[in-house]
């Protein structure tokens, strides 16, 4: 099966219905959550968040913040353009980071990784479709945060990433719209059922 991925820009994502009909199912198959997202202001950010935000390039354009649950978990993300990608930025709720995650293409995928992501989507559905995928980098380094931000922004082509897709599989015959992390090799390291709630969350 050849990989294929739909990539929706974030101001379009109200006009395809398409992948709709993906979330009436929900699954045992992995951890279920329904994130929401609500758009704040940066000083509603805590404030070691906003300490390293403000450092963000000028470069960076279409900023916007947002406070986010799944019913559990707080945190807050900061999301923008820098270089012609879109990247997210990630704090808990005490605004440690996190991680920072970009958005990317399937061609984008070295051809490595995408063969072991390919082999397991293929051994575990009948048919899929990726939607979404994200290289994600998590805060694991030696670097200060706001060093480990700029490095991301300016040379993450050098630096390894996890894999954090959102995928429509068929299994039999229900389908399941899934967020599947894979790490630096392409290895499945664990996934979620996303609710009809998070539809629009899920698109940028």
């Amino acid at each position: 099966m050849i990989m294929k991925c739909i990539v929706l820009d974030m101001t379009k994502f109200k006009l395809l219905p398409l992948y709709i009909f993906f979330l009436i199912s929900v699954s045992l198959w992995g951890q279920t959550k329904n994130e929401k997202e609500s758009r704040v202001e940066l000083t509603q950010f805590p404030e070691p968040a906003q300490l390293v935000l403000e450092q963000t390039p000028d470069a960076a354009k279409r900023t916007r913040y947002y406070r986010e649950t799944d019913g559990e978990k707080l945190s807050f993300e900061s999301k923008f353009k820098f270089n012609s990608h879109w990247y997210s930025v990630e704090f808990s709720a005490k605004g440690v980071l996190e991680d920072i995650e970009v958005l990317i293409k399937a061609h984008d995928l070295p051809e490595r990784q995408r063969g072991a992501i390919e082999s397991y989507l293929e051994t575990n559905s009948n048919k899929f479709e990726i939607i979404k995928i994200q290289e994600q980098y998590r805060f694991e380094t030696p670097f200060s945060e706001v060093e480990f931000l700029n490095h991301i922004l300016e040379q993450r082509t050098n630096t390894a990433s996890y894999y954090e897709l959102i995928i429509a599989l068929k299994v039999k015959k229900e389908w399941f719209l899934k967020e599947m992390t894979f790490d630096p090799d392409g290895r499945f390291i664990n996934a979620r059922t996303l609710q009809p709630d998070s539809y629009e969350y899920i698109m940028y």
